[in-house]
């Protein structure tokens, strides 16, 4: 197929498909936004966060006479506006790369180059996530650690300092929180923190000094700890984008409805994406271009499910 020509439309049929699929199925294993704010699916680009109340929790009379009215309650309630963020961008594959300038990339290249695309796509999100928390209003829930108490120092008891903020999460939604989630600079201050050495030296198992996520995740008592290592900018000059902060929260990774239910956060993403088009030939840069389209943003739908700690380390 010389360059100047546009896949066919049979030849689309097959690959738009597949490459909409790597799309959908790829999951970009540095990000820690979607163990924070996973995905649910909605019908439309604009509506409203649904909330959830804690009328399961209500002593109720449920009991019913004959012809009497049957009581209600409400499920979740509507509260703030929400609007996806459409965020677009092309994967491009000069002609020079290929084993023979005139054909079309393959389905594996094109795979390749979606995959590159959604990474860059998920660290967007991410970058959105971690500003979305750092100005999240969290109230009575969160704390600024100094001196001693800051989990890099050698006298400090992070567990304790995390068990103590269970009740404040409990008493919010009615449930233990399930996640601690933290970034890379206080993950590596934790896995030398006296305490957690002294504790887990007792429970890991032997494979080396080395302390892992599984056990820190014993260690303070939650189903998931989480890293958020991801770095922005450029080379020699990254940026950590969690930084300092650890976030306990409970987050419901698997919803059950479109809606969701009840959660810290989700990411509304507009279902039936992200679509990956045909790739079509742009003469200018002599390229074959594999354009990918999403259209999704990150919500804190349940704040009282999270209690965050602002300079965890020092």
């Amino acid at each position: 197929m010389p360059p100047e020509t546009q896949m066919t439309p049979g030849a689309a049929r097959v690959v738009d498909p597949v490459l909409t699929s790597a799309a959908r199925g790829y999951m970009n294993a540095g990000m820690a936004w979607p163990y924070i704010f996973p995905v649910v699916d909605v019908m439309q680009r604009g509506g409203k966060v649904i909330e959830f109340g804690a009328e399961h929790f209500a002593e109720m009379a449920i009991e019913r006479a004959p012809g009497a009215n049957v009581p209600e309650i409400n499920v979740g309630y509507t509260s703030r506006d929400y609007a996806l963020v459409q965020r677009a961008l092309s994967g491009k594959v000069p002609i020079e790369l290929l084993e023979e300038a005139g054909a079309v990339p393959g389905i594996d290249l094109g795979s390749v180059v979606v995959q590159r695309v959604m990474a860059i796509n998920s660290l967007q999100i991410e970058i959105k996530a971690a500003g979305l928390i750092v100005a999240a209003n969290f109230k009575d829930r969160t704390k600024a650690l100094a001196g001693a108490a800051q989990w890099s120092h050698a006298d400090s008891t992070p567990a304790k300092e995390v068990r103590a903020a269970y009740s404040t999460i409990r008493q919010g939604i009615g449930q233990d929180p399930n996640t601690l989630f933290v970034g890379k600079p206080v993950h590596d201050a934790l896995i030398n923190n006296a305490d957690v050495v002294d504790r887990i030296k007792h429970t890991q198992p032997a494979v080396g000094d080395a302390i892992d996520e599984a056990a820190l995740a014993r260690y303070f008592r939650v189903d998931r700890y989480v890293v958020g290592s991801a770095m922005k900018g450029e080379p020699g000059a990254f940026e950590e984008i969690w930084g300092k902060i650890a976030l306990l929260c409970y987050s419901n990774v698997t919803p059950l409805a479109s809606q969701g239910s009840p959660s810290f956060g989700y990411t509304y993403r507009l279902s039936g994406y992200p679509m990956a088009e045909p790739p079509w030939y742009n003469r200018v840069n002599k390229s074959w271009m594999y354009p990918v389209t999403n259209e999704d943003t990150p919500e804190i739908v349940g704040a009282a499910a999270g209690y965050l700690w602002t300079a965890a380390v020092e």
